[in-house]
Parts: C-alpha cells; sequence; structure tokens
C-alpha cells in the first residue's frame, strides 16, 4: 500500500492521477494480492492496455477536423495503440471481442458528443493554486466543451455563468474514481476560472452510457473536505480531517462523501 506522502510531490501538488491511481489500489490491492502471484501483480492487465489506447483515439477523433471526423473509421483510431500481442487479455477471443465492443461504442458515443467544432480542452494538464487546501492542483482534462453563453447555467454566488462542459472517460464503471473526479473537477474549475462547471459527463465506454452530474454551488464545501480527507487517508483510519475533522479511514469514504 502506498504511504499516503506518494499522494503529492515534493512541493505538495496534488495530483489527479496520483490519486486515482491510489484509490484504484486501496480498493482492489488486498484481493489482487490474495489471488494473484507478485509479479504478476506488476504487470499492466488488459484493462490499462485498453484504456489506453482508447484515449488515444479518443484524442486522435477529436484533433480532426470536423469534416473528416465523419469519415474517420473509429476502428483505425484504436488500433494506432491497440496491444499488439493478446498475452495480457483472457484469452485470445477476449482480445478481439473486447477490440470490436470499443470500437462499436467509441462509434456510437463520439459523434453524438459535439456541442462545438472542437474542445476548448483535450487531453490537457493544468495547475492551478486553491487557496482553501493551501496547495496546488493538477488536473488532466481529457475533454471540456464551452456551453454558448445563452444557455449557460447562471452560478449563484459569482453571478457569472457556468459554461464549462467537462468529460471524463473510463473503459468501465468505477465508482470511486468517478467520484473523485467529480470533486476534482469541482474544485479546479471553481480555482481556475472562479465559476463551477456547467455539467460534469462520466463516460462508461463498455457500457455504452454516459453519467451527468450538475454541481452546486453549495456542494462545493463538500468537494473541499473530500480532497483534503483524501489528501491524509491512511489505510484503516487513523487519522482525521482538520478541516471537517471526519475519520480519514477509506471505509468511510465512499458513502459520505457521495455526490451522485
Amino acid at each position: 500500500m502506498n504511504d499516503p506522502a506518494t499522494l503529492t510531490d515534493d512541493n505538495a501538488v496534488i495530483r489527479d492521477y496520483q490519486l486515482e491511481d491510489w484509490l484504484r489500489r486501496t480498493y482492489t490491492a488486498e484481493i489482487r494480492a490474495e489471488r494473484t502471484p507478485r509479479r504478476t501483480q506488476q504487470k499492466p492487465d488488459w484493462k490499462q492496455r485498453a484504456q489506453y489506447a482508447v484515449g488515444h483515439a479518443i484524442n486522435r477523433y477529436y484533433s480532426l477536423q470536423p469534416e473528416l471526423r465523419e469519415i474517420a473509421h473509429m476502428g483505425e483510431l484504436l488500433d494506432y495503440r491497440w496491444p499488439r500481442r493478446s498475452q495480457s487479455f483472457e484469452s485470445e477471443q477476449h482480445y478481439w471481442d473486447l477490440k470490436d465492443l470499443l470500437t462499436q461504442r467509441l462509434t456510437e458515443m463520439l459523434p453524438s458528443n459535439q456541442s462545438d467544432a472542437y474542445p476548448v480542452m483535450l487531453y490537457e494538464q493544468h495547475q492551478v493554486m486553491v487557496p482553501e487546501l493551501g496547495t496546488e492542483l493538477s488536473l488532466i482534462l481529457q475533454a471540456a466543451w464551452q456551453v454558448p453563453w445563452t444557455t449557460a447555467q447562471p452560478d449563484a454566488e459569482s453571478s457569472g455563468h457556468k459554461s464549462l462542459i467537462v468529460q471524463k472517460f473510463f473503459l468501465e464503471h468505477e465508482p470511486q474514481l468517478e467520484e473523485a473526479f467529480i470533486h476534482l473537477s469541482s474544485v479546479f474549475c471553481k480555482a481556475a476560472f472562479g465559476v463551477l462547471p456547467e455539467r460534469i459527463e462520466l463516460f462508461n465506454i463498455m457500457e455504452g452510457t454516459i453519467r451527468q452530474h450538475v454541481p452546486h454551488a453549495d456542494q462545493y464545501r463538500a468537494s473541499i473536505d473530500y480532497l483534503h480527507l483524501l489528501r491524509h487517508a491512511v489505510p484503516g483510519g487513523n487519522r482525521f480531517c482538520t478541516s471537517c475533522g471526519t475519520n480519514a479511514g477509506m471505509a468511510y469514504l465512499a458513502p459520505q462523501w457521495s455526490l451522485m
């Protein structure tokens, strides 16, 4: 299990991918340790490889000019980073079936996911200072779309408008990571742009579904507390969040902080 100090670097920057990796391993490490030899446990599995290929395919697709997207073949875009061998997969049949499924899902989901010609941010990493946390937050924005000012929801606190749709693409349903991304993106957008996102959309590629979350101003404090808690979390729970006084054990985290 990782030491919680590794969730931030020497400059105390909170990085989304480090938090997500720690969360994923926190929820699964004990089961894997019981069932899987250590050398196999360290080997990249098919989910990691498939997620990597899907991310590159999405990036390539939205980088194309809109007229070229209409004739783009999603299978070819996926093939750029798809594993050349099937060893990490459950079987050779699973290797091919999964590729066909992901090609189908991307073909169904991506063309209709265009509120503008291009995303305003596409697989970009940004960093911002969050005064409430006393540290910087680094977030990879996979896709963010600008909402027209005339249709954007008003933001009660700032009298501005929520005008950004933030999206994240998951290979499969991972509730603990989805929850973390809601908090991370809400805090990031508030600190970076002064307003919460219009909407946060969580794509489940294998299921072909999209879960939407509309952040509200009265939930922002909960997101700050969540990040403060997660930053200091330890297995077993023997610390307390200095901001909210809540036990920091991972067993207590998910049910208390769900905004879904």
